[in-house]
């Protein structure tokens, strides 16, 4: 059995991304971070790979997702939990727009959500540096 490459790069990148954050971020990064890891390992052990339909169970996964960012994003002291927050706003749209319609393409459905997952990992990671750099600033500043 051969593993496609776009498995690779997805598992790849989300694990890379999600314990870079679990590792070196403050709370807000460490909670996106498991989150997102969680939600990324639940969405592949979800039974419906056709995209013809609704993604029912990962529509509800994302929304719940998306509930959690809100209440962080309006909790944490971070600029980028608002962006990240609304990267996942857009993806329960997308859900919702395919479910009220379906006359999107299952390639567009599933293309859009997969490039916002890749969106939700580019801005943990620049917000997971962007910690690691005040913190930096923050050391050198108090000696």
């Amino acid at each position: 059995m051969s593993i496609p490459l776009w498995f690779i790069f997805n598992f790849g990148a989300t694990f890379l991304v999600t314990g870079f954050a679990m590792w070196r971020g403050g709370g807000p990064e460490r909670v996106v971070g498991l989150l997102l890891l969680g939600i990324t390992i639940t969405t592949f052990l979800l039974p419906d790979r056709r995209w013809m339909d609704v993604q029912y169970g990962v529509m509800w996964l994302d929304i719940a997702f998306f509930a959690s960012l809100v209440v962080l994003a309006l909790l944490a002291d971070r600029w980028w939990t608002l962006i990240i927050a609304a990267l996942q706003g857009v993806c329960v749209l997308l859900h919702l727009a395919f479910w009220a319609q379906m006359k999107i393409t299952s390639l567009v459905y599933s293309v859009g959500l997969n490039l916002i997952g890749h969106m939700l990992l580019i801005t943990l990671l620049v917000g997971t540096i962007s910690h690691m750099l005040r913190k930096r600033r923050e050391a050198k500043a108090s000696t």
